[in-house]
């Protein structure tokens, strides 16, 4: 039987770093594997469904190239099985009805006891309205244990698990049921998931068990922030649709997330086919992964230099960067600039805000540009006639004639080339000069000269 896992994302938000993880691990453990990725969308709380949720979230796993081997499962289409399944359990003796009022449940919570109901003992009362719910009817005495590929083997005393509900009043299937349900049914070989469920695998044992099912377990340390702290919506941590639209590639974020609690030797790049050839689920570290935002910026520097610039102007044309297209220029040349400014950018919107920048018609300088542009103003009919007079209009020849300016105004570089730079690109700092002039042409070059200063 071949190795399956699965991603299972409840539908309450975009898809964020931390998930987007957890399906990049399971996705990766299956090819390593010549195995069977799934993906299953738990929708089953339908008072928190959203259905731009799961747009967002597929197109998410779609984008970063974590795309499903069969068709994509809804947890909520499977509710007559969970059903059946809960009756077959009432039926064994392994699960039973609960008759517990809120008021009462409240009296218990307070007790702070691992929950177990009178009414598991007791025989239904017919004269009993109906009103209840279904829980589990988990083990008292002895231990649990858990034999798992990432944490090593897990042991839980019996009496510390509750009877958990796994059907509401509402005649609606819990996520601990439905889920137990859902794997056993796709044939989960392999459950990979964060550590914040590793009790609910406890609790799931009995479900399991019921089902003659034997999957195996991985439970992967959470993300923490940059102070070792788990991640909150305090942290505001970036979806995937965010970081895509701030220009980030997807090799970079897939790089990011592979090196969050799996290494490979000391390799820093790291490509996904190169992780499918290498990974195994016990090098996956137990410790916390680290937020470290310096290090997607790095990553993503190296793998826009290692895009082809067709690739770059296709990822600005699929964001409909309308400002971008208006740029009447041809596509050589924004190919051309690009290449420029890609080893300096650390996200192709950066190189994109650059490029348009150049071609504003009017800068607005801070009052420190404007002291920079004024300490050179006086010699400026002086530099644009310089320029004006150049025939054949390449990078060394305006090299040269940079390095005669600066002979002839006694001048160090810095003292030409920062106001030059502000003409031309806006920015203080920022490539060749010599290098920019000569993509953008003689004709911008000069108007940028005379109507910017």
């Amino acid at each position: 039987m071949p190795i399956i896992t699965r991603f299972a994302p409840s539908p309450t938000g975009s898809l964020h770093i931390g998930g987007a993880r957890t399906a990049l691990f399971n996705y990766i453990f299956a090819k390593s594997n010549n195995g069977i990725f799934k993906i299953r969308i738990e929708d089953t709380d339908k008072s928190r469904n959203i259905q731009a949720s799961i747009e967002s979230i597929i197109n998410g796993l779609n984008w970063l190239g974590l795309n499903t081997d069969q068709k994509v499962n809804f947890q909520s289409k499977n509710k007559n099985s969970h059903i059946s399944i809960i009756k077959k359990m009432v039926d064994s003796g392994l699960a039973y009805k609960c008759f517990h009022t809120e008021e009462e449940l409240i009296v218990k919570r307070k007790q702070n006891k691992k929950f177990k109901s009178e009414w598991r003992d007791k025989k239904e009362n017919s004269s009993k309205n109906g009103n209840f719910c279904i829980r589990i009817k988990s083990p008292i005495n002895g231990k649990s244990k858990i034999i798992d590929k990432i944490q090593g083997e897990v042991q839980v005393e019996n009496n510390e698990l509750d009877d958990f509900i796994i059907l509401r009043k509402d005649g609606s299937p819990t996520f601990l049921l439905s889920s137990a349900v859902d794997d056993n049914e796709m044939l989960i070989t392999d459950i990979i998931r964060g550590d914040d469920h590793l009790t609910n695998s406890f609790r799931q044992l009995e479900i399991f068990k019921f089902l003659n099912y034997k999957p195996n377990f991985s439970h992967m340390s959470l993300i923490h922030n940059e102070k070792n702290e788990k991640l909150s919506k305090r942290d505001n941590v970036l979806s995937i649709d965010d970081y895509k639209r701030k220009g980030f590639l997807k090799e970079s974020l897939i790089n990011y997330m592979l090196r969050m609690g799996w290494s490979y030797g000391n390799n820093e790049i790291i490509s996904i086919d190169e992780a499918i050839k290498n990974f195994t689920l016990e090098k996956v570290s137990k410790s916390p992964a680290m937020i470290d935002e310096k290090k997607l910026i790095f990553l993503n520097n190296y793998y826009i230099n290692n895009t082809p610039e067709e690739n770059i102007l296709e990822i600005f044309n699929q964001l409909d960067i309308s400002e971008f297209k208006k740029i009447n220029i041809d596509i050589s040349v924004k190919l051309k600039l690009i290449s420029l400014f890609k080893k300096r950018s650390s996200s192709t919107l950066e190189i994109k805000d650059k490029i348009i920048q150049i071609y504003k018609n009017k800068y607005t300088h801070m009052e420190n540009e404007k002291i920079i542009l004024d300490s050179l103003k006086k010699n400026k009919s002086f530099i644009i006639d310089e320029f004006s007079s150049i025939v054949e209009w390449n990078e060394y020849i305006i090299e040269e004639k940079l390095k005669y300016i600066l002979e002839k105004l006694d001048l160090k570089f810095k003292q030409l080339g920062q106001p030059l730079r502000l003409l031309l690109s806006g920015s203080l700092n920022g490539p060749s000069i010599s290098k920019l002039m000569e993509i953008i042409g003689k004709d911008l070059s000069l108007e940028k000269l005379n109507h910017n200063w």
